[in-house]
C-alpha cells in the first residue's frame, strides 16, 4: 500500500505548528505499535508509518537506509522487523 502525503497553504483557521503529540495519542500509539510489530512482511515507514514528524531528507534517508537493509536481509534469508526506525 502507498499513501500520498501533499501540502497547502496555511488557511486563516489553520494553527501552524508542528504535530504534537497528546498522551491519549501517545497510548494510542502504543496500541497500534503493539498489534503492527506482530505483523509479518510489513515494515512501516516514514512519515506516515512511524508517526513521527520528519524533514524530507531525514524520510528519505530512512528509506535509502531501509532499502538497503531489506535487500540485505532478504538476501541472508532472514525477515524485516516491523519498526526499523522509531
Amino acid at each position: 500500500m502507498l499513501y500520498r502525503e501533499t501540502s497547502r497553504a496555511c488557511g486563516p483557521d489553520d494553527i501552524p505548528y508542528y504535530p504534537i503529540r497528546l498522551v491519549e495519542e501517545q497510548a494510542l500509539l502504543e496500541q497500534y505499535v503493539e498489534r503492527a510489530s506482530k505483523e509479518t512482511a510489513v515494515t512501516f515507514v516514514g512519515r506516515l508509518g512511524t508517526y513521527r514528524y520528519l524533514d524530507m531528507d531525514v524520510t528519505i534517508r530512512e528509506a535509502l537506509d531501509t532499502a538497503r537493509l531489506y535487500l540485505a536481509t532478504k538476501a541472508d534469508g532472514g525477515a524485516m522487523r516491523a519498526f526499523l526506525h522509531a
